[in-house]
């Protein structure tokens, strides 16, 4: 997205192009605070907006002068949004939020745990045979060291060592292109 529009938008006052360039700029800051501070969507959402509550006026007094930046300024605003929400968060309030938030937080788990045991699934099974049964016996043996491996699959350590990584590797790998 060029940025600089909506700085021309908000100075012209367009406010139905300014309007559509904020809600387009909206998701990307959202998913930003989502990644990078682990905000809620909620929070990002209230973030997002006590932003542009900041930079808005500031555009128009023409006091953001370089539109190219303006993405820095606007995700820097964001973060600092986030982090007052969180440090103005009403404690005497936080017993009463905990019990909501473990059911659905407990509900968002097992729903990210089954997704990424369907992936795994899917990955182990395009592995070759003995590297699934490698897989297998780690699962069933997850402090296994390299002497277990040898030993169990009748193999040099240095060979254990090396057939590990190359199935860690390889499921890393797959398990990637799902995300």
């Amino acid at each position: 997205m060029d940025y600089s529009e909506l700085v021309k938008a908000i100075q012209a006052g367009d406010d139905k192009k300014a309007g559509q360039l904020c809600s387009e700029a909206i998701p990307i800051l959202k998913k930003y605070l989502i990644s990078k501070v682990n905000a809620s969507p909620e929070n990002a959402e209230d973030a997002v907006q006590q932003m542009f509550e900041y930079v808005i006026p500031r555009i128009q007094k023409n006091e953001i002068n370089s539109p190219t930046g303006l993405l820095s300024y606007m995700l820097t605003g964001a973060r600092h949004s986030y982090y007052k929400i969180v440090r103005d968060f009403d404690l005497d309030r936080y017993d009463e939020m905990e019990e909501e938030l473990v059911s659905e937080a407990d509900q968002a788990w097992k729903l990210m745990n089954e997704d990424q045991e369907s992936i795994l699934l899917k990955c182990i099974k395009k592995l070759k045979s003995h590297y699934r049964d490698l897989v297998e016996f780690l699962f069933e043996h997850p402090e296994a060291e390299s002497n277990d491996i040898a030993e169990r699959f009748d193999i040099s350590q240095n060979n254990a060592w090396i057939r590990k990584h190359r199935v860690l590797q390889q499921l890393n790998e797959c398990v990637k292109q799902y995300f």
